[in-house]
């Protein structure tokens, strides 16, 4: 029988850590040159790629120490709600198992700062008796759980934390390793805070690819790789290396959380429920499949079929949820030209004399007015039915009869998806079928009745 010969690949080599901080440095290189680099084009941001990645060993020693860490602050939070005051070091430091007597021990002002929870002192802080806080159950019961699983009061001591293997997680040692002096704990508290910060550091790339994929939902990149970073952090409290998981697969759910949080509280006008913007993340993927599948824009019908709900709740969250838009914009946005004439009119000028926006101010209109009105509107579709699809798509978006707002020509393209060469040609093409004098005549009448 004949054996399969292994074909070698001639791929490139892997580049050295040093090697990428030569290629930053010098000013005529790309840089790194990954895909997910290549695209970054911020500097603030291409930095975290030349970070040197963390190997499981590291990974396993500093998750441990961020654990070791993290249940000392909980203890000092513990500490803090029996004494009614923040405890000293000492008492800190024996409440957590470093309790051999040190004479000479002494710390500083800004020593001790580092090493406290950050945020502690607000447990002191009183609050104004007339300032609104809600039922108090998100203290009790969760923030978001409702009448939920309750949270555990923090404890007020730590138990013996001992070394563990990191291949079977068993103990390699009897004598517990939170023993020793205060000083023995400041080293140990120090050094939590340094691996939280080099876990975070090394990690920061997993943010940025996460963030990239929300980056045109109307939050600015940087907002989002911020924000995702707090949800890195978060996950560095939070992860357990005994697990045998890799920290990247545990903080990928804390960033993407993060992110979508930053994205439902900023990227609208009016704030929308986390959910809510969740549900719209999943009407832009069916709508998208959809589309792919048939070919052209699905409807109301099929788009309420694949979501499983039915059409009036469907119509009725797109309705609610549409982009609001402030009345000062002006009317010919970026093409002041548009329809020949030129202006400052705003959009709040604009609705006391059209009726795009859903006649808003249809309680000021006389009688004479809105039937003029209706009248012009029902004369322009059927003008506009001797257009194609294409060329009635092109029209519409362009000179906004549906909303009222003109676009650009590369608008447009973007829009429906096309070249700007094309929305011309569609453009001219239209126009050129609409010139015709008794169009103009029954324009000029209209005209004549709207502005009189």
């Amino acid at each position: 029988s004949s054996t399969r010969k292994r074909v070698k690949k001639n791929l490139p080599k892997r580049k050295t850590q040093e090697e990428i901080r030569r290629s930053l440095d010098d000013p005529n290189s790309s840089g790194y040159s990954s895909p997910a680099y290549s695209t970054t084009n911020n500097l603030e941001l291409r930095k975290y790629y030349a970070t040197e990645l963390l190997t499981p060993e590291q990974e396993f020693d500093l998750g441990r120490k961020i654990q070791i860490m993290t249940l000392c602050e909980n203890v000092h939070e513990g500490l803090c709600i029996e004494k009614m005051r923040p405890p000293t070091i000492v008492e800190w430091a024996a409440a957590c198992g470093y309790a051999d007597q040190e004479p000479d021990f002494k710390t500083t002002e800004i020593k001790e700062r580092q090493l406290r929870p950050a945020g502690y002192e607000a447990m002191f802080e009183e609050t104004d008796p007339n300032m609104f806080v809600g039922n108090g159950l998100a203290h009790m019961i969760g923030v978001g759980r409702g009448r939920g699983r309750a949270k555990k009061p923090p404890p007020n001591k730590l138990k013996d934390v001992f070394e563990l293997s990191r291949e079977t997680g068993k103990k390699l040692s009897k004598d517990p390793i939170n023993r020793g002096t205060p000083s023995d704990f400041c080293e140990m508290m120090m050094e939590g805070r340094e691996s939280k910060q080099l876990m975070v550091q090394s990690n920061m790339r997993l943010v940025i690819s996460i963030a990239k994929k929300y980056a045109k939902v109307g939050v600015s990149l940087q907002d989002l790789v911020q924000e995702g970073s707090l949800g890195l952090s978060r996950a560095a409290e939070k992860y357990d290396p005994t697990k045998g998981f890799k920290f990247s697969t545990y903080a990928s759910w804390w960033i993407q959380q993060a992110v979508f949080r930053a994205i439902a509280y900023h990227s609208r006008t009016i704030r929308l429920p986390v959910h809510i913007h969740n549900l719209m993340n999943r009407v832009r993927k069916v709508r998208s499949n959809l589309q792919q599948g048939l070919g052209r824009s699905p409807t109301d019908e099929e788009m309420a079929d694949a979501l499983d709900m039915t059409v009036s709740k469907y119509k009725r969250m797109i309705r609610l949820t549409r982009q609001s838009i402030s009345l000062e914009l002006p009317q010919y946005k970026q093409n002041p030209k548009d329809l020949g004439q030129e202006g400052e009119d705003s959009i709040a000028d604009m609705t006391s004399r059209t009726d795009f926006l859903g006649n808003l101010d249809a309680e000021n209109v006389s009688p004479e007015k809105s039937v003029d009105r209706s009248l012009f509107h029902e004369d322009l579709k059927e003008m506009l039915k001797i257009l194609n699809e294409d060329e009635h798509s092109v029209i519409r978006l362009r000179y906004g009869l549906d909303d009222g707002l003109t676009r650009t020509v590369t608008a447009v393209a973007a829009a429906l998806k096309q070249t700007p060469a094309w929305v011309r040609s569609n453009e001219s093409k239209a126009l050129r079928k609409l010139r015709r004098p008794w169009y103009e005549k029954k324009l000029m009448e209209h005209q004549k009745a709207l502005t009189c």
